[in-house]
């Protein structure tokens, strides 16, 4: 994967859609008080925003060339903002006042900036194509086990340390009625895995010329949905199945697998079946004693898993 003279236009409007999503993160947080007919249309409009949005941005950089060097710069610079703004807002703001909101801002425009440079090095090991079946397969049985399973290790690493939730996630916010007198404060959550791999997914769509584009415009308005469905159910649902899905119906007519590859997609898949199946038959660790820490003044769930979309609204 080699960066070619091709201006990059699609790098510009990913900023330039992180930065505006931002700037109306911090605005949004001037709001004490929301009339309760408009609580679940303002959600559901936040919802579509703050998750959509960033999802955008990621298809507008997936278009681009991407060089490794590139790609390494934006993960090392994407970590590095994420874990400052976490540290500033931990340590010295503790999660009070505008400074401290402006910070939390800051950190979420760190999360998609490493996120797609991970992906995009994870894309440049694609030589071919007809990996994307087999990849696609196995990271939605692997989501599955990481979301459902007891011994998930992203769900061991949250209840280790929930404080850490709405800071390495997309935050997506939440508006109250005006007699709670509380701000808008995050609400569902979406994790790392579902923009990194689907920056990985785009970039090597638009490096191997396959339907890119119809996979934007599929996948968007389906995690969308996927959201909604989220809250409506109160759990966790793991992310990478629906954008697996779309990236394989789409794209099917791209693939032309040979007997080789098509066994050992067929062992890839018996794989992430084995390993799911195994670990829903596991016995569910002792909980923690302690609860949940409070953050932004919202209780936040135990036991989501990190690589799913979450609403943290949900009791156990």
């Amino acid at each position: 994967m080699q960066a070619t003279s091709v201006p990059k236009r699609g790098i510009g409007f990913f900023f330039v859609t992180l930065i505006a999503l931002a700037f109306v993160r911090v605005v949004l947080q001037t709001f004490t008080e929301f009339p309760i007919w408009i609580v679940p249309i303002a959600n559901i409009v936040m919802g579509c925003l703050f998750l959509g949005g960033p999802l955008l941005a990621l298809c507008f950089a997936a278009r681009d060339p991407w060089s490794r060097k590139m790609a390494a710069q934006f993960l090392i610079g994407g970590l590095t903002l994420q874990i400052s703004c976490f540290m500033l807002q931990r340590f010295v703001f503790q999660h009070v006042g505008l400074p401290a909101q402006v910070i939390n801002a800051l950190g979420q425009i760190g999360l998609p900036i490493w996120c797609v440079g991970l992906g995009a090095l994870l894309a440049s090991l694609i030589k071919d194509r007809n990996i994307v079946v087999p990849i696609a397969i196995f990271l939605a049985w692997l989501d599955m086990f990481l979301v459902f399973s007891p011994l998930g290790v992203t769900n061991q690493i949250i209840k280790k340390f929930p404080a850490m939730l709405p800071a390495i996630a997309v935050q997506m916010p939440s508006a109250h009625h005006d007699t709670t007198g509380e701000r808008v404060t995050p609400g569902a959550l979406a994790g790392p895995a579902d923009f990194l791999f689907l920056a990985m997914f785009l970039i090597a769509l638009f490096k191997h010329d396959m339907r890119a584009r119809h996979t934007v415009i599929v996948v968007i308005p389906t995690l969308l949905a996927y959201m909604l469905l989220v809250t409506l159910l109160k759990m966790p649902l793991p992310a990478l199945v629906p954008i697996g899905a779309v990236v394989l119906l789409v794209n099917r007519k791209e693939f032309e697998l040979t007997k080789d590859e098509k066994i050992s997609t067929a062992f890839v898949a018996a794989l992430g079946i084995a390993l799911f199946t195994w670990g829903m038959f596991q016995k569910r660790p002792a909980p923690p004693t302690d609860s949940s820490p409070k953050v932004h003044g919202q209780e936040f769930s135990k036991s989501p898993s990190l690589p799913a979309l979450i609403d943290t609204n949900q009791s156990e």
